[in-house]
């Protein structure tokens, strides 16, 4: 049509040759760009089926939250029933701040509740307990704070102090697990029992003097460096300070005692030896020792005679000062 308007018009010849040769290239050149587009789509098809066949075998649940996962329909019907099941956490703590902290501050706290009657005194306790560079390695890392260690510290400071008497395996090997390796060996030596006949030995000092004390279950017998009280102390006043630790726990007929006195003068030697009883007690019945200690039996009087100083007549008395 288009040629036949130019012959209509009345062009040469050569100008119709020319069109017609104009259209024939336009029309070739149209059919490659044509072949061009569809071997890009063919190959684009091709990428995108590779890619969701990467998908199927990689599931992205692992790497993506569960909605921009399942947005995708074609996606989710090709996941697996086991991907599709909600994760359960391996603890209890698992979404706290830090859970391996918080795991273990679990445990000690329901030990801590299952004995919580229990006495304790805080002298009991050890103060060797893993370093906070220590504990980080199973308390949760850089997660772990200088309060967190506190709390734990201080908690376990609690379950070291109940009686050891009465601290059960459950709770030994609780803190076993937070001890140092020497505090693990000296654990065991700070507790003292009765020897193999029956008799709680203990030691006591004030002043110059020291006393070591012998303690079984008895009649009241009493006896100091071999003799009576009577004859060693005879002051009733002096007898009475003596006998004072047994008076507290209402014992003075339960136990015989036998004391050996070194050094010092009387109220020295008074002093040791009460320190001494009331320690042997603590040794044959642990649950004493609240009592004694409000009475002052346990207190050691750390109190000595002040020594002299140069230039002076004794330990602060000076000499008449004058002025010429």
């Amino acid at each position: 049509m288009y040629l036949s308007r130019l012959g209509g018009l009345g062009l040469p010849r050569s100008v119709a040759s020319l069109s017609r040769i104009t259209v024939r290239f336009e029309s070739t050149g149209g059919s490659q760009e044509r072949q061009g587009h569809q071997q890009q789509r063919q190959q684009q098809q091709q990428q995108d089926q590779r890619q969701q066949q990467q998908q199927q075998q990689q599931p992205r649940l692992r790497f993506q939250q569960f909605s921009e996962y399942y947005r995708d329909p074609s996606v989710s019907r090709n996941v697996r029933e086991l991907e599709r099941t909600r994760l359960i956490p391996t603890i209890p703590t698992f979404y706290a701040s830090n859970p391996l902290h918080e795991e273990h501050l679990s445990k000690l706290t329901d030990i801590l509740n299952k004995y919580l009657t229990l006495p304790f005194d805080k002298k009991n306790s050890s103060n060797s307990w893993l370093t906070f560079d220590d504990y980080k390695e199973i308390g949760g890392g850089n997660k772990l704070k200088i309060t967190q260690y506190q709390k734990l510290v201080t908690m376990l400071k609690r379950l070291d102090s109940i009686d050891p008497q009465l601290k059960s395996d459950e709770i030994e090997e609780s803190l076993r697990g937070y001890r140092k390796a020497k505090e693990e060996v000296s654990a065991t030596k700070n507790t003292k029992t009765l020897d193999d006949k029956g008799r709680a030995v203990a030691l006591g000092r004030r002043k110059a003097s020291s006393a070591k004390v012998y303690m079984v279950k008895g009649t009241g017998e009493f006896r100091v460096n071999g003799q009576a009280l009577e004859e060693v102390f005879p002051s009733l006043e002096d007898r009475m300070r003596v006998l004072y630790p047994l008076q507290v726990v209402d014992g003075e007929s339960d136990y015989n005692v036998f004391a050996l006195s070194r050094g010092g003068g009387k109220t020295g030697q008074i002093d040791s030896i009460k320190l001494a009883m009331s320690r042997a007690l603590c040794i044959h019945n642990p649950l004493l020792k609240k009592r004694l200690f409000s009475a002052g039996c346990l207190t050691r009087d750390h109190r000595v005679v002040e020594r002299k100083k140069p230039g002076k007549r004794k330990a602060r008395k000076m000499p008449t000062w004058v002025k010429r």
